[in-house]
Parts: C-alpha cells; sequence; structure tokens
C-alpha cells in the first residue's frame, strides 16, 4: 500500500507568522479586530491540547467580542492550524467556538470555512485551497457563503468588512493578488477601504501559507506574547500530527508464464 506522510514545510514558522500577521493587520487597522482573542484562543487550544469551552468561557471568549461578529471566523483560524491533519475535528472545534460566542449558524458556517482555508494553506496553493474548500462545504454551507468563497473581480473595490462573509472573501482576494504577507498589506493598503478584520484576517491566511517571508519589518515591535503562544500552539500542533512515513513502493506482481508439457 502507498503511505503518504502529512508533511508541513516550517511549521513553526508558518504558525508564527501567522498569529504575528493577525496581531499585524490589528495594528494597521488601527481599531480592535478581534486578534487579541485570537492569541487567547491559541493560548487556550496550546494548554488545554484543543477547543476546550470552560477554558475558553474563563478566559471572556464565551460572547462576542467587542470587534463585532466578523471577527469570529479570525478566532477559528487557531482550530485549522492546531490540527490541519483532522479535518472533522478543525471543522467542529471551529462551528463550537463561533457558537459558544453567540454566532449564528451562518457565521459559524464562515468561522469553519476559515478554519479549514488555514488548514490547507498550510500544504496548498490557494486556488487547491478554495477547490477543496468548496468540496468540503458544498452540501451544508449556504449559497451565499459558497459564493463568497472565491477571490473578488479585479475591478472589484475591497470595501466594508462588518459581516463576516465579506472579511473572509476581501481576505482570500487579498491572498490571490498578493503573496508574502508584506506585500498582502501593501494590497490591502492601496486598493481597501474601511477594513479592520479583513487585515488581520488576510494578514494571518497569508502567515499560514508563506511563513513571514523576506521583508519582516512588519512584524517590527510586536508583543513578545505572539511568539510564545505561536511557539507553544506549533508544539502542540506537531505533536497531533500524523508520525512521518516513508512512501513505499507498491508490491510488484510476479507473473508465472504457462507451462507447457513437453511432447
Amino acid at each position: 500500500m502507498l503511505r503518504v506522510s502529512f508533511v508541513v514545510d516550517d511549521l513553526d514558522g508558518r504558525l508564527g507568522a501567522a498569529l504575528a500577521g493577525a496581531v499585524a493587520g490589528e495594528r494597521r487597522a488601527g481599531v480592535p479586530t478581534g486578534a487579541g482573542q485570537l492569541l487567547d484562543a491559541a493560548e487556550s487550544t496550546a494548554e488545554r491540547g484543543g477547543f476546550d469551552a470552560e477554558d475558553l468561557a474563563r478566559r471572556g471568549l464565551d460572547g462576542l467580542p467587542p470587534s463585532g461578529i466578523a471577527s469570529l471566523p479570525l478566532r477559528a483560524v487557531v482550530y485549522g492550524l492546531h490540527t490541519p491533519a483532522n479535518r472533522p475535528l478543525l471543522r467542529r472545534s471551529a462551528h463550537r467556538s463561533a457558537r459558544l460566542a453567540g454566532a449564528d449558524e451562518g457565521t459559524a458556517m464562515t468561522a469553519v470555512a476559515a478554519a479549514v482555508l488555514a488548514a490547507d494553506l498550510l500544504r496548498f496553493d490557494l486556488d487547491w485551497c478554495l477547490a477543496r474548500l468548496h468540496q468540503t462545504l458544498l452540501e451544508e454551507a449556504p449559497q451565499a457563503l459558497l459564493d463568497r468563497l472565491r477571490p473578488l473581480p479585479d475591478s472589484a473595490p475591497l470595501r466594508g468588512d462588518a459581516d463576516p462573509g465579506a472579511a473572509l472573501q476581501i481576505a482570500i482576494t487579498a491572498l490571490q493578488r498578493a503573496g508574502s504577507v508584506a506585500e498582502v498589506f501593501a494590497e490591502l493598503d492601496a486598493y481597501g477601504e474601511d477594513l479592520a478584520v479583513a487585515l488581520s484576517l488576510a494578514g494571518a491566511l497569508a502567515g499560514a501559507r508563506g511563513g513571514p517571508g523576506d521583508d519582516r519589518a512588519w512584524m517590527d515591535g510586536l508583543s513578545p506574547r505572539v511568539e510564545a503562544v505561536a511557539g507553544a500552539l506549533a508544539a502542540s500542533a506537531r505533536d497531533r500530527l500524523p508520525a512521518p512515513a516513508l512512501a513505499q513502493p507498491p508490491r510488484a506482481t510476479t507473473l508465472e508464464s504457462p507451462r507447457h508439457e513437453r511432447s
């Protein structure tokens, strides 16, 4: 049987860049985007080994954040980063996290979409991630959400992200138009208006996709807590990845020639 390893290149760097991207996005927005609660959820996940409703409630994550309902998908990114190899678990954790905070079902499904996308960006390019995401949610997500899970046209403005689906679509569009975290931020600065949560969400997803990148000026001045929480989350995530396995070639089959009796 052919066995293929579940490999994430530079897991620590990507998880660190994802959390840092969310915090840097909030700094650029100049208003709360939920990045602080993302760190709280990541810290809880690392300490408890996954979603823990009681611990999240103790940290004040059992209600809508000051940044509004649009930031709940940002928080759910944590569960995609923590268990990228366990799709049912990460989907369940993301959904429960949003519902714990009082989200409606549509927002909870958007949170699931953000978590799945974050997990897949650790290994695949954006186009393949979006194809997998559509297939994953096709039978249960409303059509309005499925329509959001694709980049906006080149001519479309990136404006307004108070709605969770809009924030996610703007983040997806920024990832389609630009590469590294720094480039994604530059894209949103140049072509976006009235953005807050989308900056953090795009920063987190871009970090998961490619790590911090060569230009790391966007990370300057971030709280030391970001690095500490990212390290703890990465350590916990590594423990939950499948054990590496070498690809084994299929066993060869030998065909015996039919025996002919001599005359």
